[in-house]
């Protein structure tokens, strides 16, 4: 497929504001969530969805080995985001959930994200909706190939 001149530079410059409006977010739903960093935020968020964690699944998903992965978990207990136990079933794994804070950051987490949701789709009809998600999707698939 050929790219027509003066596209490439268009669609660049649209992604790089997009990426820096995206990080100016993520910034500032860090600060209001806790005073987090933005990997504590994504173990917050991963570990809110899915309640309780195995730390191996932790790391998998940040992409950290599992040493990085328990400084973080280290900082997150004793600031009281996250509590960290041994299952039940096999002592040997390590499960996490989250701590009265953790909770609460992940209730500001959510919501920042229904604004930003709100933000960017209030505007447009349900079928501009499905036309832009699906062409996100498209996008995220291409920039992986």
């Amino acid at each position: 497929m050929v790219v027509e001149a003066g596209n490439a530079e268009k669609f660049i410059s649209v992604m790089f504001n997009l990426n820096n409006a995206i990080k100016s977010e993520s910034e500032h739903c860090c600060k209001i969530c806790g005073d987090l960093n933005e990997k504590e935020l994504f173990i917050i968020a991963f570990i809110g969805e899915k309640r309780s964690v195995k730390m191996s699944d932790i790391a998998d998903y940040i992409q950290a080995p599992l040493s990085t992965l328990t400084t973080i978990v280290d900082k997150l207990v004793t600031n009281k985001f996250l509590l960290r136990y041994n299952s039940n079933d096999d002592r040997r794994v390590v499960k996490v959930e989250l701590d009265r804070k953790g909770k609460a950051s992940y209730k500001e987490f959510k919501n920042r994200r229904e604004i930003m949701a709100k933000k960017v789709l209030g505007h447009l009809s349900e079928t501009e909706q499905a036309t832009l998600i699906a062409n996100l999707a498209q996008l995220v698939t291409s920039i992986k190939l």
